[in-house]
């Protein structure tokens, strides 16, 4: 692939919008609600990317209508995830307070941040 390709995916509210970076390493930025999940996939294989191909996803921060579909991703496909290093700790401890899924009424399935690649002085 010669270029980067970035395409903006308006999602209906409450899920969050998402962003694919398509070049040879495809990231997704945020991931919409859990039970969006079959419409993320649909989505990049619209855009030419298979699920499986992602390299990478990126949470700009971990409300449950960004990271729903972290768990299905990461479980089928292996993707790996990357988050802020304060909410990779909430993240990855298990911490209730994470993801306010009470209070946007989503659930989210326990998924892991594999790196801790976002750091407030990058922002």
């Amino acid at each position: 692939m010669k270029e980067s390709v970035i395409i903006f995916f308006e999602r209906i509210f409450p899920s969050a919008n998402m962003v694919l970076i398509k070049d040879q390493l495809p990231t997704l930025i945020d991931t919409g609600f859990g039970s969006d999940v079959k419409e993320t996939e649909q989505l990049l294989k619209e855009a030419g990317v298979s699920p499986k191909a992602l390299h990478l996803i990126v949470n700009t921060h971990y409300h449950s209508d960004h990271v729903g579909g972290n768990y299905h991703l990461q479980k089928n496909y292996g993707v790996p995830i990357a988050a802020h290093k304060w909410e990779t700790a909430l993240i990855n401890s298990n911490n209730h307070e994470a993801c306010s899924a009470v209070w946007l009424d989503q659930p989210v399935e326990q998924y892991r941040v594999d790196t801790k690649w976002i750091h407030h002085n990058q922002l």
